[in-house]
């Protein structure tokens, strides 16, 4: 917007000067009137979070970095009840924004021929959990991370609200939320259709520990985190000692009262969502997969993007030459949105401490929506 509107006002000025140079002849023609071109308007940034805060929007983070711009700010709070403010370098739970890195993981696996990514489930997993899966037999692990699986979302199946608010003090994983997506009928036969599946992840993190024969938490740090220098990224729950995250807040369905649920996800480890981060590192995780050439192979590229891309990344849109790249995540008490923007350079990473329909979906929505339109248009 700003480029369009700098070039138009030369292009004015431009032909103003030419008209009055032409207008009349000899030495007493008055000279071209000098029309200084306005200053860029500059988006403040700062200004935008402080001002979506709000009673029912604690806090936020928000980063947004290209060539030539780079902010990093936040607002409001990072718990209601301390009043301690948001900063930063705050860290909390990504949840689905962290599936990409659970879908690179199992590209490389693949890549070191540690798996293959079109193999069918009963490859890896036992006949106990095959038979309660409808078409097991002809499910693929590319299926599971690209959503064409056709396996039931257990996210969709509110019992397992029971397990994550029971006992928090305990640790619980992968396991134990999948019997909540079990014996349940398929969506679709498999690759014949899409269906979001958080199922899919839990099965591709059972697998994966399989093969590994190890929680996948350590492959995931040993191949991205620690190679991407992602020192404030943290498998939640099973490595909880290495961090500490911000409070989030959510108010469940029938009940007016707002919980800070921050007790009840510090011991929940899930492939579905397994990480908590700052907006720095997940935005130099999305940058790095999506441009950073020594990072990952084409090999591992294409099985990422190709034509069946493991669809922890997704192509959100084009807007004319650019393509925006990203994952959102919304669990209890968190929502995160991570974009990056090839042709740009163009990092938007935010982060708010609230769940609660439909206000803080709305919310981040709007504010990513405020920041694409300036970026881009």
């Amino acid at each position: 917007m700003n480029t369009c509107y700098r070039l138009k006002s030369t292009l004015f000025c431009t032909t103003i000067a030419l008209l009055l140079t032409a207008c009349g002849g000899g030495s007493t023609a008055k000279k071209p009137q000098i029309i200084e071109e306005p200053a860029p308007i500059v988006f403040d940034y700062q200004k935008l979070i402080d001002e979506t805060v709000s009673e029912t929007i604690p806090g936020i983070i928000l980063l947004v970095n290209s060539p030539e711009k780079q902010f990093l700010g936040s607002a409001g709070l990072a718990n209601k009840a301390t009043q301690d403010p948001m900063q930063t370098y705050h860290t909390m739970p990504t949840a689905s924004a962290g599936k990409p890195m659970i879908a690179l993981l199992a590209a490389m696996l693949a890549d070191e021929t540690l798996l293959d990514l079109d193999a069918t489930l009963n490859t890896w997993l036992s006949a106990d959990i095959l038979n309660q899966i409808e078409n097991s037999e002809e499910i693929t692990l590319r299926q599971l991370l690209n959503h064409t699986s056709g396996v039931y979302d257990y996210d969709d199946n509110e019992d397992y609200l029971d397990l994550l608010l029971a006992e928090p003090e305990q640790l619980k994983t992968d396991i134990d939320f999948l019997v909540f997506g079990l014996n349940k009928p398929a969506e679709f036969k498999p690759g014949q259709g899409y269906h979001y599946s958080n199922t899919g992840y839990l099965l591709a993190g059972l697998i994966l520990d399989q093969v590994l024969g190890m929680h996948h938490s350590v492959a995931l740090r040993a191949r991205i985190l620690e190679p991407l220098g992602l020192n404030a990224t943290y498998y939640r729950g099973i490595e909880k000692d290495l961090g500490d995250f911000i409070s989030g807040y959510h108010k469940f369905d029938d009940d007016n009262e707002t919980y800070d649920t921050k007790s009840y996800l510090e011991n929940v480890a899930i492939a579905n969502a397994p990480v908590v981060s700052s907006v720095e590192d997940m935005a130099l995780f999305l940058k790095s997969a999506v441009a950073e050439q020594s990072f990952i192979n084409s090999e591992i590229r294409a099985d990422i993007f190709g034509s069946q891309q493991l669809n922890g990344f997704i192509g959100i849109e084009t807007r004319g030459d650019n393509t925006i790249y990203g994952h959102s995540g919304l669990t209890h008490g968190y929502h995160t949105q991570n974009i990056y923007v090839k042709e740009k350079e163009l990092s938007i990473t935010a982060f708010i401490n609230c769940s609660t329909q439909p206000v803080c979906e709305n919310t981040m929505d709007s504010l990513i929506t405020k920041i694409i339109t300036n970026e881009l248009d």
